[in-house]
């Protein structure tokens, strides 16, 4: 097993596990676009995974649709980590960014192009991640398209999340998922930046899947630490932002 395939797998089960862990929650009306972040999430990065992708995709067709579905659901993912995080670490200036009308033409662009580039793709025989069909300029581009839309959400709330990490006036764990979601938002960046100037090798597997492990953990920290919150209320006032994720 590759690290890169390693770093894959473990994505997928951590976020399949927090998703799980946050099902009876969603079922009694919590934070349920969290929980439908964590599926969309485990969704994502299944289908990263040959053996998932290899069977989900001729179900669609044979065709790659399901390389499609990664994406939008990548698209989704970052919306609702978006809207979260700015909520939650107090950045009004991020949600606009995301969901104001410069976030929302950036949005739908990407949803078009990314459209528009997968149906101008020769991409007829399923193959995970597109690998075979690296050598045409469409998909290219359309690997591109979905990297760039994440890269724009998480550097709207990557400098929120780490400034909520620093912040003494939150509890220990509050600040440590913080840190980790942030840390996680900014491998999201780097790694873009990155693809855009080099080829990186393995690292095209290691930073984003990295990234999806950091995000969970930090999600999965400020949760733990909000149910322990829930039972010791004296706090709440003081944590009432960060306590939304």
């Amino acid at each position: 097993m590759t690290a890169g395939f390693a770093v894959q797998v473990s994505a997928f089960a951590l976020s399949f596990l927090f998703a799980l862990f946050r099902l009876p929650d969603a079922i009694r009306g919590r934070n349920r676009s969290i929980f439908f972040c964590m599926v969309l999430i485990a969704v994502s990065t299944g289908l990263s995974l040959p053996l998932i992708y290899e069977f989900v995709d001729p179900l669609l067709g044979g065709f790659n649709l399901a390389n499609l579905l990664l994406r939008y659901s990548l698209y989704g993912v970052f919306v609702i980590l978006g809207l979260r995080g700015a909520a939650a670490f107090g950045a009004e200036w991020a949600r606009r960014l995301i969901v104001g009308p410069v976030g929302l033409v950036v949005l739908g662009l990407t949803v078009v192009l990314t459209a528009a580039f997968f149906l101008a793709s020769d991409i007829p025989v399923t193959s995970t991640g597109l690998l075979d069909y690296n050598d045409q300029v469409s998909v290219e581009v359309y690997g591109m398209l979905g990297r760039l839309y994440p890269a724009y959400v998480a550097a709207c709330v990557c400098a929120p999340a780490l400034a909520a990490a620093r912040n003494s006036r939150y509890r220990l764990p509050h600040r440590i998922g913080s840190g980790l979601f942030g840390i996680g938002l900014a491998v999201v960046v780097l790694f873009t930046a990155l693809t855009l100037v080099a080829d990186i090798g393995v690292f095209m597997l290691l930073l984003p899947f990295s990234a999806v492990i950091l995000v969970t953990l930090g999600l999965a920290v400020m949760w733990v630490s909000n149910r322990l919150q829930m039972r010791r209320p004296a706090g709440a006032a003081r944590l009432r932002n960060v306590t939304k994720m």
